[in-house]
């Protein structure tokens, strides 16, 4: 097979495992069956174990040799580690780049978040806003020129839509972060760098606070 032939197996492979993960389509410590994903991307066992063996590296799945594969969890380490990691790097990089996505896009977006459409049901709602979060998120962290820490968080945002698709199953009311959004969009409108920075980590840790307490509501009682 060709290089770049195998190569994008492998690629699609990839996605299409992740993407049902991170939607909730494969449960935590569900087993992945090799010849089930074979005839759904009518593909051959190589490029899927390839593909596996990357996801185990980007810990969405745990590998048992003799046993198979399995749905990584969504642990107390997992949430504190994606959560750190934000917090460490996505102020940095808000405030070195929102200048390149320009002001018209900035005001679309708080337009988006001020203004939404009316929505049928609480599923309209919640798949807006939590496009919204990533479309915001994931396009700051792709006008970084550090190749680093985008490879580093865009596996690190696949996570953390992996936790907040989790939350919306609790989550009733997204009021409080879409404030938050607001005063992240303002502050960038104004160029205020101080602002950007002091309301995106606010935000990253009120988002690190609600996942512990929807997802361990339990473990943080004690």
């Amino acid at each position: 097979m060709n290089r770049s032939v195998r190569e994008d197996k492998v690629s699609n492979a990839y996605e299409y495992i992740k993407n049902k993960i991170v939607l909730g389509e494969y449960l935590p410590l569900q087993d992945i069956s090799d010849m089930e994903l074979q005839k759904e991307l009518s593909m051959s066992r190589t490029p899927i174990r390839e593909a596996i063996q990357i996801l185990q590296k980007d810990s969405f799945v745990k590998i048992y040799p003799r046993k198979g594969t399995l749905v990584g969890e969504i642990d107390y380490n997992l949430v504190n580690a994606i959560y750190e990691v934000r917090l460490l790097n996505e102020p940095y990089i808000a405030v070195q780049c929102y200048r390149m996505l320009g002001r018209s896009w900035l005001k679309k977006m708080y337009d988006a978040f001020e203004s939404p459409p009316e929505f049928k049901n609480r599923e309209e709602y919640v798949s807006y806003y939590t496009k919204l979060d990533d479309n915001l998120h994931n396009t700051i962290i792709a006008q970084s020129q550090n190749s680093f820490l985008k490879e580093l968080l865009n596996v690190v945002a696949d996570h953390s839509n992996r936790i907040r698709v989790h939350c919306a199953k609790v989550n009733r009311n997204y009021t409080l972060s879409i404030e938050e959004h607001l005063k992240i969009l303002d502050a960038m409108m104004r160029k205020d760098d101080a602002e950007v920075r002091e309301n995106y980590e606010k935000h990253i840790k009120n988002s690190w606070d609600d996942a512990l307490e929807f997802i361990f509501p339990k473990k943080r009682l004690m």
